[in-house]
């Protein structure tokens, strides 16, 4: 018997035996779901592969197994419909001519290109513009763009926020939203330009190339009928940066530094890219999978609780290789299943939702199209828990949040983690933005109280026993992120994870069963 099916038939098993038991957080039920979810055999979860469909079906099972309610009439999927776009990297490619010479970077290594939206082919032939971060505050406090007319040319801009040398402000805070790269394509699209470079670096964005590289070399996803037709999107190095600006007779570090300024004015430069981008398209239906655990009281049963994690990661690449996800986010599911078994034995007054969205490698595109379509109104839907690459390091004093910080969610947050004989983590600075990474954040948008315990991303843990040691082996996990090495180990160690399940746990008895929360 292979390790993969003991695990599936393990988790099954355990799903349908406990309901015998008192409540509480199972640990071999969630490594069992652990183990299974981030197994080669469902090659990685990916988007429109068959991983992805056997993840699904997984999930839908265990929901029903569980004898949860389906979300959506008799079915335990919402259909989300999207586009997908693969660049064929072989017939592709852009090139930058300028005073000084002509520069073709090497897509992949030096250059991450991709269609604005889902066609097939088109030309391009556009100027280029240095807008420097590429933001304009809704505030009014900051404005990269000084009212000059950008339609028609291709932007090349910083990723993240330097506020003009000003610290960073804490995590959450719109400052940070405008320093996000979906943000700065958002906004090229608003103003017409053809197109968005964004110039990468490990300080700006909080990862590396290859996450870039990997992220676009595969198939990439959008809602249906969302993109922008004829404009390409994309990211290049620091070094392919410098000899770009060579080319036009202009130093990068120099222009650079002086976008951190507020009286920072866009930069014309005399380089025309052209090339062309060909990718092969196709139309596909994808499935956020919920089920529904009603409310035990007549009234309060008509509001909701949500606990999310994202089922989906990057499959298998181009290459053949498996991009497992077992930090990210196969512990987000097992989490959420744990805390779905935990709850059938005592239900809270009001009704919760298990959602896991699909997508969220891609643009957060199943809790966004959840919230465009709600399954339960929002208006009822009095908070979200997300849960999001969880601790598999060892357990800590404190608990992290990611999310809304309305007094009376934050109150509770503190019930809880005192519950658990936890802190919450005091906030910091956020510059990877990584409050908007996560599927808590549609939910924000909408209005509804959302945030992301835990989340691993976040550090900065007061981890108990030896610190050092700990702290860099969470450290280690970034050279992991969004790569096939990020796979389960048996060796584990879930004290910590279960501490985020309890915390969880707790927070939505809290959420759900007090009469008036706010």
């Amino acid at each position: 018997m292979t390790h993969a099916l003991r695990s599936i038939l393990c988790a099954t098993f355990l799903s349908l035996t406990l309901t015998a038991q008192p409540p509480g957080v199972d640990e071999g039920a969630l490594r069992a779901h652990l183990a299974f979810l981030a197994d080669d055999v469902l090659e990685g979860r990916g988007t429109g592969q068959r991983g992805g469909e056997l993840a699904v079906r997984y999930l839908e099972a265990q929901l029903q197994a569980m004898g949860l309610t389906p979300s959506k009439g008799r079915s335990y999927r919402q259909t989300v419909r999207l586009s997908g776009i693969q660049l064929d990297a072989a017939r592709s490619g852009l090139s930058f001519e300028g005073p000084k010479g002509t520069l073709a970077p090497a897509l992949g290594t030096e250059l991450a290109l991709g269609a604005a939206a889902a066609e097939t082919a088109f030309a391009v032939d556009a100027p280029l513009i240095f807008v420097g971060h590429g933001i304009t505050a809704p505030d009014g406090s900051r404005d990269d763009y000084k009212g000059v007319d950008v339609r028609g040319r291709i932007l090349v801009m910083l990723v993240g926020d330097r506020r003009g040398g000003l610290p960073m402000p804490l995590c959450c805070e719109p400052e940070n939203l405008q320093g996000r790269w979906t943000t700065k394509f958002e906004e090229a699209r608003r103003r017409g330009a053809a197109g968005a470079l964004l110039v990468h670096t490990v300080a700006s964005a909080g990862y590396g190339w290859s996450v870039v590289r990997n992220s676009w070399t595969q198939e990439r996803f959008q809602l249906e009928g969302s993109g922008q037709s004829g404009a390409l999107q994309g990211w290049m190095t620091q070094s392919t940066a410098e000899r770009l600006f060579a080319l036009a007779g202009q130093d990068f570090p120099t222009l650079a530094a002086g976008a951190d300024a507020l009286d920072f004015r866009p930069v014309p430069l005399p380089i025309q890219a052209k090339g062309r981008l060909c990718s092969t398209v196709r139309s596909l239906e994808q499935w956020n999978v919920a089920g529904i655990l009603p409310g035990t009281d007549p009234d309060l049963a008509k509001e909701l609780v949500i606990y999310s994690a994202h089922w989906d990661h990057f499959g298998k690449g181009v290459d053949g290789a498996i991009y497992a996800g077992a930090v990210d986010n196969a512990t987000g599911c097992a989490a959420v299943l744990t805390l779905a078994q935990a709850l059938i034995h005592r239900p809270l007054k009001r009704s919760v939702m298990f959602l896991f969205p699909c997508a969220e490698e891609h643009g957060l595109l199943g809790s966004s199209a959840y919230v465009a379509a709600p399954l339960w109104p929002l208006s009822r839907t009095v908070l979200n828990i997300n849960l999001e690459s969880l601790n598999v390091v060892g357990p800590t004093r404190d608990i992290g949040l990611l999310g809304s910080k309305e007094p009376w969610l934050r109150r509770l947050c503190a019930q809880a983690a005192a519950a658990g004989g936890l802190v919450i983590t005091p906030e910091r600075a956020d510059p990877s933005g990584l409050c908007f990474r996560s599927d808590h954040f549609p939910f924000m948008k909408a209005g509804v109280p959302a945030l992301s315990p835990g989340f691993s991303l976040d550090g900065g843990w007061d981890y108990r026993g030896d610190k050092v040691a700990a702290q860099a082996k969470a450290a280690d996990f970034l050279k992991h992120y969004h790569r096939p090495t990020d796979r389960y180990d048996p060796a584990w160690n879930l004290e910590g994870l279960l501490q985020q399940v309890r915390f969880a746990l707790e927070l939505g008895r809290l959420a759900g069963s007090v009469p008036d929360p706010r």
